[in-house]
């Protein structure tokens, strides 16, 4: 039995052309195909050590920053470290503090805060009452603050000797005792 496939001109080129598409589908399929995807695969993996390469960069340019600023402050480690107080000096602390307003003819009463022993925290909360008049108050209140610790003052409750209907003339007239009650706050080493 003879197989006749192509007969006539056009059976031969109808076959021409099914073979020749079945052909390039194939040659699609087998190579062109898998080599497209692993295109693009290579695309995206360069994209994202692209993005990586670009969060290092900024990174790098982050810790060259801070190493500058770093060099920028080192001088002033040794003044921070002597503004916190440290733990089991302060009576030093308090001597200060006494010293202070003795200088400034300031009296004064220091009330500690006492802390949850279980609780471990780097403040020291504390209760300055002084009696004075006013402008030894704020040469005290600037000799506290000309101090080598960080003293943070969170109130300050001013009253005057005077009976309610005379506290508008005793604010004005110096030599009138003046009470003040500073809520105060310094901080240990870290």
């Amino acid at each position: 039995m003879r197989l006749y496939l192509v007969s006539t001109p056009r059976h031969k080129i109808t076959f021409t052309l099914v073979f020749t598409t079945i052909l390039v589908a194939a040659v699609v399929a087998l190579i062109a195909w898998p080599s497209i995807t692993t295109i693009k695969g290579l695309a995206n993996q360069i994209y994202e050590q692209r993005v990586e390469l670009e969060k290092l960069y900024t990174r790098g340019q982050v810790l060259k920053q801070t190493l500058k600023e770093y060099e920028e402050i080192k001088p002033a480690i040794p003044t921070l470290n002597r503004v916190y107080l440290t733990r089991g000096n302060e009576l030093d602390f308090i001597t200060t503090l006494e010293t202070t307003a003795t200088s400034v003819g300031v009296t004064h009463d220091i009330k500690l805060t006492t802390s949850d022993p279980k609780k471990s925290t780097n403040q020291l909360q504390y209760q300055l009452q002084t009696q004075s008049d006013l402008p030894s108050f704020i040469r005290y209140l600037a000799a506290l603050e000309a101090l080598n610790f960080y003293i943070n003052i969170n109130t300050i409750r001013l009253s005057t000797g005077a009976g309610d209907s005379q506290r508008a003339n005793a604010s004005t007239t110096p030599g009138n005792a003046l009470q003040a009650i500073l809520l105060a706050t310094s901080y240990f080493k870290p």
